[in-house]
């Protein structure tokens, strides 16, 4: 039976990996994450090894960021080794990432390739690049000068992706929204994601498995009537007047009656900055992903948040729920984005 690797950084990248995995039963799925902080702990990692529905037949850790020159230097070697084992072990015929400009997976292609496995590269949805592109791909500094340092570094096989998923080691994208994808990706063979999939007893388990591991009962996300996906810190204090605005919409809407929530970004530096407990909003733990809670949101929830893939996830996943984006997402390129989704802008004198 052929063996494909899937290569995820992201709850995102598992999620789209565990149900492309198994609407693939001829082969054996192999999970490896990557791009993770040395040192540091990963209970995604226990927790996927600990699934029994899972469709991968292992589940490998591979840390990417390390601290110091001489050290990164040093263990990516030992990560070069470290791959080299496996996939001269898996020999894979189709590998899989959610971002084609990570070494691990242009590492890994080239070793494939070498050892004639003619390998099949795989692109899922990243979330907005997919859409929008991303720029700084085709800028000088990625695109000439980031481009030469890495040939020179690692050698020929290294190739600079215009935009995520557009590197020529991808042939097959698979995504959310195929209609919208960005024009360098229309070139590829497109796949469809499949949202049902994601909601299958299999990955309801895997996310059952993740609040668990937290301490969360996902019960007490039945009673939520908004639900604010909230920006990392740094926005707040950047803008003022952003912050503000957050704090008169969800002042607003509990003003209406409306059963507030709000989930924090995991990396903020305290778990309150809003001070939103105070006002009675609801508090989700900012350490579990979006993705495992929205499943168990009710019907009529409606999912407030700025420009992230959040937005997308939540129409994508649960295409019933009502989306609305902040104004200051209102750019054109995500605004028309949005529009084509079916994300609505927050009308400041809108009851929503």
């Amino acid at each position: 039976m052929p063996n494909s690797i899937y290569f995820a950084s992201t709850i995102l990248h598992l999620y789209a990996a565990a149900v492309i995995a198994a609407e693939r039963p001829n082969e054996q799925a192999h999970l490896i994450f990557m791009d993770q902080p040395e040192g540091k702990p990963y209970p995604l990692f226990d927790i996927v090894k600990d699934w029994p529905e899972s469709p991968f037949v292992s589940v490998r850790l591979f840390y990417g960021r390390f601290p110091g020159l001489l050290n990164k230097l040093k263990k990516r070697k030992l990560l070069f080794q470290q791959l080299q084992q496996v996939v001269t072990q898996l020999r894979p015929t189709n590998i899989f990432v959610g971002n084609d400009r990570r070494i691990e997976f242009q590492f890994s292609m080239n070793v494939a390739t070498e050892l004639g496995c003619n390998p099949i590269g795989h692109y899922m949805d990243e979330g907005t690049f997919t859409y929008i592109g991303r720029k700084a791909s085709s800028g000088f500094a990625d695109a000439v000068f980031d481009n030469a340092v890495k040939k020179l570094s690692y050698g020929n096989w290294w190739k600079n992706p215009p935009t995520v998923g557009g590197s020529d080691w991808i042939t097959h994208v698979h995504v959310a929204f195929s209609e919208q994808i960005h024009p360098l990706l229309r070139d590829k063979k497109v796949h469809p994601l499949n949202a049902a999939g994601f909601t299958s007893p299999a990955m309801l388990s895997l996310s059952s498995a993740i609040m668990a591991y937290y301490g969360f009962d996902p019960a007490s996300l039945r009673q939520i009537d908004v639900l604010f996906t909230l920006p990392h810190e740094s926005l707040f204090e950047k803008n003022p007047d952003y912050r503000q605005q957050v704090l008169s919409y969800i002042q607003r809407l509990s003003a209406e009656g409306k059963h507030v929530a709000a989930k924090y970004h995991p990396r903020n530096s305290g778990p309150d900055i809003l001070q939103l407990a105070k006002d009675g909003v609801q508090l989700l733990p900012a350490d579990i992903s979006f993705e495992a809670m929205l499943p168990h949101l009710p019907a009529l929830c409606a999912i407030w948040g700025d420009v992230s893939s959040t937005l997308l996830i939540a129409k994508w996943l649960r295409q019933e729920l009502a989306v609305y984006s902040m104004p200051s997402t209102g750019t054109s390129e995500f605004g028309e984005l949005f529009r084509a989704l079916g994300i609505q802008p927050v009308r400041s004198t809108a009851s929503d």
